[in-house]
């Protein structure tokens, strides 16, 4: 394994541009400094399709003298030397294809992972027609998680189940959409995003919910309305969009606490709104990556170890914060993770992971990079 420094601290500020355009073929000048907006203008001249992750690491490796070019699939494609990678959406040949097998199955990468020590909670995979035995093994580790075993969105993860009708609803939707269902016993802890690179932690970020802080005098809905117009004026581009939307699922988390729209909390009181934490429904991704212990540093660097080929990589742990758990634990493991929000968090300090990354696959440009950054 390479070895790693902690992500550096980035500043927003703009870069100067050394772009040059000739003709319909645009290039930049190797190892200079650019803005992510010319990125972005070079890579659509190229074609290419390129997401806020891969605009990130093609700036990055520009800046270092590495090449960037479109191959014949249209995939952003990185090359010095005979070292060549490829970035396809979300996907690239950074990972061995048996990593990217293994994370593809929670219940896969579970026991690999717990094979080599690492903290997961007890998880099964059940069949769509498995309803009444998935109930028993339930019964006996509630409050359970309900979710699909292969990949699915947030909304078809059931978090805190503890009731039969509320887990055979949750089984009915996840095993309609996946074909099966994993069942997993929930652990306390707070949300953290963990990354990995070429085996050691670059960045953390923990994941806070949607909420709003009462002040003695404002209702719930003018806290909103409020922390949405912060989210709208701020500049950072990854809220700016995203509001908190007031809708039936934050009525019924205001029910569960005791409280309505027009309740009034008092100084310092925090109301949750949403039970998740995803940034495009109102949640919040504040830097944590010189919180970590050394505990939960080496126990998220272990999950390179147990997983054959795993050089960059996601984790979600729920890590014990505030009273609320007793100890590290690895949820999932994203083979390939986006890295936007370690650049924008909405609070701490900006980590340039997309430097790190470009480094640890180019050592050889690790000193060519322009000493400015956005």
């Amino acid at each position: 394994m390479l070895p790693l420094r902690a992500a550096p601290t980035i500043a927003t500020s703009p870069v100067l541009c050394c772009q040059t355009y000739a003709g319909s073929s645009s290039r930049i000048s190797k190892g200079c400094s650019v803005e992510l907006s010319q990125t972005r203008r070079y890579l659509s001249d190229l074609d290419i399709r390129a997401g806020s992750t891969a605009t990130l690491i093609a700036n990055r490796a520009i800046r270092r003298g590495i090449a960037v070019y479109s191959d014949d699939r249209q995939r952003l494609t990185l090359q010095r030397g005979k070292r060549r990678v490829w970035f396809d959406g979300a996907q690239s040949n950074i990972n061995k294809v048996l990593a990217q097998r293994c994370t593809r199955f929670k219940d896969v990468t579970a026991r690999l992972l717990r094979d080599h020590g690492v903290n997961v909670p007890e998880n099964v995979v059940f069949g769509a027609d498995q309803i009444r035995p998935a109930w028993e093994w339930a019964a006996r580790a509630l409050p359970v998680v309900v979710k699909p075993p292969n990949g699915g969105k947030g909304a078809l993860v059931h978090v805190g189940v503890s009731e039969f009708s509320a887990f055979e609803n949750a089984f009915s939707a996840v095993a309609e959409s996946a074909g099966e269902v994993l069942v997993e016993r929930f652990v306390e802890g707070e949300e953290h995003r963990v990354l990995l690179i070429y085996g050691k932690v670059a960045a953390a970020q923990r994941r806070v919910p949607a909420h709003v802080v009462g002040n003695g005098r404002s209702t719930i809905q003018k806290l909103i309305e409020k922390k949405n117009r912060l989210r709208r004026k701020s500049k950072n581009r990854i809220y700016i969009e995203a509001q908190i939307p007031v809708d039936a699922v934050v009525v019924s988390q205001l029910d569960a606490q005791g409280m309505r729209l027009d309740s009034v909390p008092s100084r310092g009181q925090r109301v949750w709104l949403r039970s998740n934490s995803n940034v495009s429904s109102g949640g919040e991704a504040h830097d944590a990556t010189d919180e970590l212990r050394a505990d939960e540093i080496a126990m998220a660097e272990e999950v390179a170890r147990a997983i054959p080929g795993l050089r960059v990589a996601g984790l979600d742990m729920l890590l014990p914060r505030d009273g609320n758990g007793d100890e590290p634990y690895v949820l999932e493991v994203n083979s390939s993770p986006l890295i936007i929000g370690h650049h924008y968090p909405w609070a701490g300090p900006s980590r340039d992971v997309a430097a790190l990354l470009v480094e640890a696959m180019f050592p050889a440009a690790k000193n060519a990079a322009s000493t400015r950054s956005d």
